[in-house]
């Protein structure tokens, strides 16, 4: 089965504490880049940056960041890029 749309579900679990669970849909082969970034709009941690074939995708974020130095609890925002769509949503870290 093969996705009839791009999109970006929500995190789960969500607030979470230590790990979640970002899941996205590729209905076709994509360059796919999803990031994390504070309320700030400062990167924090790239997760995929590679093209990627049609389906249904998940990555895992562990609350560090491009370092792999633990973030402070509060408000994240997670991004995907995968050709024309662009799709933000928020999470919560809890400590």
């Amino acid at each position: 089965l093969t996705p009839t749309k791009f999109s970006l579900q929500n995190s789960f679990p969500n607030p979470f504490n230590p790990v979640t669970t970002i899941r996205y849909d590729l209905p076709e082969n994509s360059y796919v880049n999803v990031t994390v970034y504070d309320m700030l709009g400062r990167k924090v941690r790239t997760l995929v940056n590679t093209t990627q074939d049609a389906g249904y995708k998940s990555v895992l974020w562990n609350a560090t960041n491009n370092y792999g130095k633990p973030v402070s609890a509060g408000v994240y925002l997670y991004q995907i890029r995968a050709g024309e769509f662009v799709q933000t949503r928020k999470m919560v870290l809890l400590k």
